[in-house]
């Protein structure tokens, strides 16, 4: 770290939160922001930490603490897409307990790859708005139904009396061993079916949130794309230059729609991030000055396709044969997909209503975001978007 750990918590002390210099112009200063106000409005102290580290060090997270000797929530994230949490509440160990739970909860709604500091948002709207999370209990042999074991009072004289009572013992116990193992298969077969589901009393709430953390980094990015194509549009570009900027104005303009109604999907804000995606390499193709910018293995790079299986998972990494729609077609994808494909284990797609979205009938699904068929943004117009 590029500042220690005491001179940190004693910066907190002015300020709760503290920014590395070098991640200026890195994190989205919007959602910093929003973090700072909503900090502001909780009962207790939250104490945020932005470091520009590749990977989170939680033992200076809690020298950091130690150091500052005050009570609430430190949250230390980075200009990626890490977030951890030390907590401390000395004289209220309900509240304690509260705050953690948050972040178990908050660890089932964010995507994995969300940047930092849309789940420090979601983090802490949560600790505005506390959601129960209920835990299942871990069950023992003691514990499990049925396993209770009685004790036979020593004082009777007969062998016979011993020696039936110490069998009722032994096969109570065997009983509950064989209760208890029985059980735990069974919970672990459920968590294994349910490795990326949600508890249906969070599923709408993860939804508001996913949405609102969308609209929120949806609309910081196209900031500046806005004043990009502004820029270029008052320059004197060639004709194929001025159709360029124009088929990005156009994927710029229906994404902005998509955001701005309220009926939006998270599917259809997963598809306004891919125009956008499109719009900006549009721009940058043409690139500062109306001058052609081509991709190459040196120097600054266009803008990469996000993935086809879900847009939310960040940039592809790779062009792979998928099956969909019926075909079997080469598309853009991420490396966490590009693994599932090569172990030919499932595909996470991105779900439009109760399934994936690429069994659906929206434009969508047509197009694979895109990938294949037309041009999206035409697509799109001949829905009247």
């Amino acid at each position: 770290m590029t500042t220690d750990a005491q001179q940190i918590a004693e910066a907190l002390k002015d300020d709760p939160f503290h920014i590395d210099g070098a991640l200026e112009g890195t994190l989205n200063a919007d959602l910093v922001d929003q973090a700072r106000e909503t900090a502001e409005g909780l009962d207790y102290d939250v104490y945020v930490i932005a470091v520009d580290e590749h990977s989170l060090d939680r033992d200076v997270l809690e020298q950091i603490k130690v150091f500052n000797g005050g009570e609430g929530s430190f949250i230390m994230i980075n200009g990626e897409s890490q977030l951890a949490v030390d907590v401390n509440f000395e004289d209220n160990h309900d509240l304690q307990m509260q705050v953690m739970d948050q972040m178990s909860v908050a660890r089932d709604e964010w995507n994995h790859s969300s940047p930092s500091t849309t789940k420090l948002n979601i983090l802490l709207d949560l600790y505005a708005k506390p959601q129960e999370y209920k835990q299942e209990e871990a069950v023992t042999g003691q514990e499990a139904p049925g396993s209770e074991v009685q004790t036979v009072d020593g004082s009777g004289s007969f062998a016979s009396m011993f020696l039936g009572g110490a069998v009722l013992i032994l096969a109570l116990v065997i009983a509950g061993i064989w209760f208890t193992r029985s059980l735990r298969k069974r919970r672990e077969a459920t968590r294994a079916q349910e490795q990326f589901q949600l508890p249906d009393r969070l599923l709408n709430r993860v939804d508001s949130l996913q949405r609102k953390s969308l609209r929120e980094t949806i609309n910081a990015d196209t900031t500046q794309l806005a004043e990009q194509i502004e820029d270029l549009q008052t320059q004197n570009l060639g004709t194929e230059d001025a159709e360029q900027v124009e088929r990005g104005l156009d994927a710029y303009q229906i994404a902005r729609r998509i955001v701005d109604d309220d009926s939006s999907e998270r599917i259809d804000l997963a598809g306004a991030m891919v125009l956008l995606r499109q719009a900006g390499r549009e721009i940058a193709e043409v690139g500062p000055g109306g001058h052609k910018k081509r991709s190459s293995r040196s120097g600054s790079r266009l803008p990469e396709s996000l993935c086809t299986i879900n847009p939310l998972h960040g940039e592809a990494q790779a062009r792979t044969r998928v099956g969909a729609n019926s075909t079997n077609v080469r598309v853009p994808v991420c490396g966490s997909c590009l693994q599932d494909l090569r172990a030919d284990n499932q595909l996470q797609w991105i779900f439009d209503g109760d399934r994936p979205y690429v069994e659906g009938t929206s434009v969508w699904a047509q197009t694979l975001f895109g990938a294949i068929g037309s041009d999206l943004v035409t697509a799109l117009h001949r829905q009247g978007r």
